[in-house]
């Protein structure tokens, strides 16, 4: 693999006995990160990004392409190489969802003082993964694991569905029923499709006592390696929590707990995640 970069680098070797690290493995990295950024990339062009020495830079090309991270076309460019889908995948498909949520959640729940969710999709429904109360929240019995959600009064729920495409929302929409709960429950197909858009567009869902008084919540996507959203991470809290200029900071707390979770889910598209209504 990679490892054997560093015989091309003597003095490096050194390096990493005395524990400072390996630069050839530094470089790797950062020769993969760009190709993964501008597609595919010249030897000229890597020399010009990075000022790495020639002849050491076109070694640690060439081992790269041996070991499949890198490609090399008939054009001289260099494309990453299917070895890293492989690891990646092979590295998600040993995680569980819970291994990767556990600590953010647990962070999320004890610094804002709420209780904290985790939901996924079933069926025409949300359902409740996990739950994390900190010890500073109000115990309660309304929410538990494996407790299905409409998706209509639900903040995880619009978190659920604001992301997917056109067509899976046309899909969902048709067969859900909006039932009222409140007054501020919404029950207008029209109205809900445009919660959906608004959602999107500020990168986050509330239920406003929407399925039952007394009782906000906030929910935010979590996205994995294929920009899809199959889970979400949401805030429980009673109204006056959410007063003034609170819920910025929960907003905040929120966003991090959730960007968290993407990236140990594979997600790197960072700017794309920041960006609104994407």
């Amino acid at each position: 693999m990679l490892l054997h970069a560093i015989n091309l680098f003597p003095a490096e070797l050194g390096a990493v006995m005395g524990g400072k690290g390996c630069n050839s493995l530094v470089r790797a990295e950062k020769i993969l990160t760009h190709i993964a950024y501008v597609g595919e990339a010249s030897f000229m062009e890597i020399l010009k990004e990075f000022q790495f020495p020639k002849s050491s830079l076109l070694n640690l090309l060439n081992v790269m392409v041996d070991c499949g991270f890198l490609i090399k076309s008939e054009r001289n460019q260099y494309a990453l190489g299917i070895k890293n889908y492989e690891l990646g995948c092979q590295a998600l498909h040993r995680k569980n969802i819970f291994e990767i949520t556990k600590r953010p959640m647990q962070e999320l729940s004890l610094k804002s003082g709420l209780v904290c969710h985790l939901g996924a999709m079933e069926s025409f429904s949300a359902i409740y993964l996990d739950k994390v109360e900190s010890p500073n929240s109000v115990p309660t019995r309304k929410s538990w694991i494996g407790k299905t959600l409409e998706l209509h009064i639900t903040a995880l729920g619009k978190a659920l569905l604001a992301w997917k495409s056109q067509e899976e929302i046309d899909y969902f929409l048709n067969a859900l029923v909006l039932k009222g709960y409140t007054e501020n429950t919404i029950t207008e197909m029209s109205v809900f499709r445009e919660e959906l858009r608004k959602t999107r567009l500020r990168g986050w869902a509330i239920d406003n006592e929407e399925s039952t008084y007394g009782a906000v919540c906030l929910s935010m996507p979590v996205f994995n390696m294929y920009n899809r959203v199959n889970y979400a991470i949401s805030l429980s809290g009673d109204p006056a929590v959410y007063s003034g200029k609170n819920v910025n900071s929960y907003l905040k707390l929120l966003r991090k707990c959730a960007g968290q979770v993407s990236y140990g889910l594979g997600y790197r598209n960072e700017n794309e995640y920041l960006r609104k209504g994407n």
